[in-house]
């Protein structure tokens, strides 16, 4: 997990009436109401760790050498002040004794505890971890997290690829359920194009990896990402943040709080976010540049607290994006339509050919109203929530220019969600504790699908789905002694989809073949969870968890036949995680270890069947799967003044059972090599037209987006002077070559190892009321595909992540 310290902890509103387990009772009256979280020192913040793999000289050597000029890097301190008494909505930790060595405080058990105290793997990150090194949405923050790979979809734009130990979720249209769940301020966001998170105004980010189905919304098979934004403070102030950078980056973040008013009875707090960049590919055919973004952001929030049993903060955010891109890289695969392409764009892989400029142009807005009622033994929390969407992409999905058009295909989707959640948490202190609570969400969307599949032939879709979910959990903890806690815990979770799909083929304008459907189906699911915790001493805790995950089935958007459009059924895995956490020699190195094996069984994948008139890819359950491996993290704080942080994490993912027809190509039925089941007839509207899928073992395909080595190295060092502090950063992210793709092993779908070098240094005034930071990222300028894919039988389309990028960010503080 990140690692940091923290001074005068806040955590946010829905978490009041929660202690630390280790914490004494604090005096309700006397509470830090709205203080600012920080989880790093007054002079520090955290960085996160290495790794380099033994048994590949080149990253040994890279890794080896970057360690080198880290550790001769002066870093950031680490120093901090003993964290201010607060009551239950400040959630802060104990007063740490050696003054700098604090904790971020997480709430992933529904309490708010010392993320040492948590018997799961889980990375953390602050306000200023996420800013450091000019970060700008969620992506920024890949490398860091050990088994947690943060990249953009790549086909469409403004697309998180999400994925934890070795699971993860790519596909863009809102019928994928995600297989990890993203929470922001307590509310579950369903459609994953809008998770690809500005981080603006944003507390912390906690990354919690395994099935987190007993406390967690849903679709949280592989992990969760909650996110906490910045809640309003006591006092009056504000900040003003310019940043300018590489590629047109120009941006202008502010925020500003009221303090306590009417009668200190409510605090308020507004921030604003603008960012424009240009991009850093061009498109050769119509001369604009791609990979760019235009982004206008608001968040407001209101406190309200009297000092009494009762609290309620009310947080509401509008955000509005355009992107340009991609820009795919194309690779020959003997099309002689690749031919045809410019030159520039066959060995240039920031620029591309595209006979327009793709776009994804989003709107989104919503909030959460979070309520907390102390009941005298324990806090009682309601949390209600509105999320809504509306989204138009357009790309070419084919990657050639010739013909035109050719699987050009535009999206245009509008949705909203509503979900509402009760939860009852009694006090920590007590022999036995326990969180139970109700949950409920429903959504609803709608999209059209215009498909212009070759100069020809066009397919239309209209899309409506209603989902109803809800849910009853529990977790109960025991303490039979002070060193040992026993937890159990389960979730009970019914899920049901109503679905509407009318798809037409026009084939020079005349319709060639039509259907509708009108589909509903429903899933119910009980995941348990057991946990050991046996705490060795006051710093030192080894632990023991099992838990299963689900995830709902569904339905398919691309089906342009009956056949193809489903359902498909739910997913499950069996985890187990052991673990060890420690502070050693007197909180000079904090070593953490976890290993963990995933057992997931009828996995939801995309594979190729045929559609009214070419082959389309289509979810369905096709695969066993078995991931295991470890993650080992580490923080060194020799001196208040410098930190060294150090992590590494080994995957190994394979299919246990994989018999389907993965590529695409229809035969006459006769036997294949690799074959493991009967050959099965094409069916057109329900007709045969006399091909065969003839299905293979396939479990010899690498799962996408699971490296086998990857971790990082970080160096913080702060110089005092005496106008301020000087503040030294640097980071080098490393992985092992992997497949982006998931589906087929032609090397075109691999990342390849990488090293990417970043760096920061800041100089800023006494408790930063200003600073300036120059920061770069990509140092060494490597080029990186966050990922690649390929549209049936064209060639192979790679994305690029950004090249090196230089930036200065000013603030200041009022």
């Amino acid at each position: 997990m990140a690692m940091t310290k923290t001074v005068n902890v806040s955590m946010p509103p829905e978490q009041r009436g929660l202690r630390r387990r280790s914490a004494v009772p604090r005096n309700r009256m006397n509470r830090m109401r709205g203080a600012h979280f920080r989880s790093t020192c007054a002079r520090g913040k955290l960085r996160r760790a290495p790794v380099w793999e033994d048994k590949m000289r080149t990253a040994f050597l890279m890794l080896s050498t970057a360690a080198i000029a880290l550790a001769a890097t002066p870093a950031q301190a680490q120093s901090a002040a003993p964290a201010a008494p607060g009551d239950d909505s400040t959630a802060a930790a104990p007063p740490i004794d050696d003054g700098y060595a604090g904790d971020i405080v997480v709430t992933a058990q529904r309490r708010s505890e010392s993320v040492q105290d948590v018997p799961i793997a889980i990375s953390a990150f602050n306000s200023e971890m996420v800013e450091a090194s000019g970060s700008t949405n969620i992506t920024s923050l890949n490398g860091l997290a050990p088994n947690v790979v943060l990249q953009t979809q790549g086909l469409v734009a403004n697309v998180p690829m999400i994925s934890i130990r070795g699971m993860s979720t790519a596909d863009p249209d809102p019928n994928a359920d995600p297989k990890v769940s993203t929470i922001i301020d307590g509310v579950y966001i369903p459609f994953v194009s809008s998770t690809m998170l500005d981080l603006f105004d944003v507390e912390r980010i906690e990354v919690l990896k395994g099935p987190q189905g007993v406390l967690f919304g849903k679709n949280n098979l592989a992990g969760t990402i909650n996110v906490i934004t910045a809640r309003p403070t006591d006092d009056f102030g504000g900040e003003v943040r310019l940043t300018a950078g590489s590629f047109g980056l120009k941006q202008f973040r502010g925020k500003i709080n009221t303090g306590r008013f009417a009668g200190d009875a409510l605090a308020a707090k507004v921030s604003v976010n603008f960012r424009d960049y240009d991009g850093y590919s061009r498109n050769v055919i119509t001369g604009n540049r791609l990979n760019g973004a235009n982004v206008k952001s608001v968040r407001g929030a209101l406190n309200f607290d009297q000092g009494g049993a009762f609290d309620s903060t009310v947080v509401v955010d509008w955000l509005k994006q355009k992107t340009t891109g991609p820009a795919p890289h194309v690779l020959d695969n003997g099309d002689p339509n690749w031919d045809l392409l410019p030159d520039a764009v066959k060995t240039d892989v920031r620029k591309a050919a595209v006979p327009f400029d793709p776009y994804a142009n989003t709107e989104s807005y919503g909030g959460s109203w979070t309520s907390n009622l102390d009941v005298g033994y324990g806090t009682v929390t309601a949390v209600l929530g509105y999320r809504h969407l509306d989204y138009v992409t357009r790309g070419d999905f084919d990657g050639l220019i010739t013909p035109a058009p050719q699987l050009d295909v535009t999206r245009d989707f509008s949705g909203n969600s509503k979900s509402a959640e009760l939860r009852y948490v009694s006090p920590a202190d007590e022999p036995v504790d326990f969180v139970v609570g109700a949950y409920y969400q429903t959504d609803k969307w709608r999209q059209f699908n215009t498909v212009l599949a070759n100069p020809t032939t066009t397919t239309l879709a209209q899309l409506h789905q209603d989902t109803e979910s809800y849910a009853l959990f529990a977790l109960v903890n025991a303490h039979p002694t002070d060193s040992l806690t026993l937890s159990i815990g389960g979730r009970y979770s019914h899920d049901r989809k109503k679905y509407d799909i009318a798809s037409q083929v026009l084939v020079n304008n005349v319709q060639r073949s039509s259907f509708q459907s009108s589909l509903e189906a429903s899933w119910a699911e009980f995941t348990p969870r057991l946990t050991v915790e046996y705490k060795i001493g006051p710093s030192a805790m080894l632990y023991a968890n099992y838990s299963q995950g689900y995830k709902a089935g569904g339905y398919n958007s691309r089906g342009t036949i009956p056949e193809n459009v489903g359902p498909y059924d739910p997913e499950r895995v069996n985890a187990f995680e052991v673990g060890a956490k420690t502070d050693l020699f007197d909180r000079l190195l904090r070593f953490n270890v976890a290993g963990f094996v995933n057992n997931y069984r009828d996995l939801q994948s995309s594979v190729t069947k045929m559609g009214s008139v070419r082959p389309e890819n289509i979810t369905t359950n096709v695969a066993a799967a078995k991931i295991y491996g470890f993650e080992i993290e580490t923080l060194l704080r020799p001196s208040h003044n410098f930190t060294l942080g150090a992590n590494i994490a080994y995957l190994h993912a394979r299919y246990t059972d994989f018999c389907a027809d993965t590529d695409g190509v229809f035969t006459n039925g006769a036997p294949e090599p690799g074959q493991c089941g009967p050959a099965v007839p094409i069916l057109i509207n329900g007709v045969p037209n006399g091909s065969f899928a003839v299905p293979t073992d396939s479990s010899g395909l690498e799962l996408a987006n699971a490296p086998k080595w990857s971790g990082s190295v970080s160096a913080d060092y702060v110089i005092p002077m005496s106008f301020g502090e000087i503040k030294l950063h640097s980071d080098a992210r490393y992985s092992s070559r992997f497949n982006t793709w998931g589906r087929d092993n032609d090397p075109g779908y691999y990342r390849n190892e990488v090293v990417l070098l970043n760096a920061s240094i800041a100089v800023a005034g006494e408790d930063d009321k200003w600073k300036v930071t120059l920061y770069g990222s990509n140092l060494t300028d490597q080029e990186v595909i966050s990922g690649a894919i390929s549209a049936g039988a064209t060639p192979i389309q790679q994305f690029y992540q950004p090249p090196r990028e230089f930036g200065v960010d000013v603030a200041f503080k009022f």
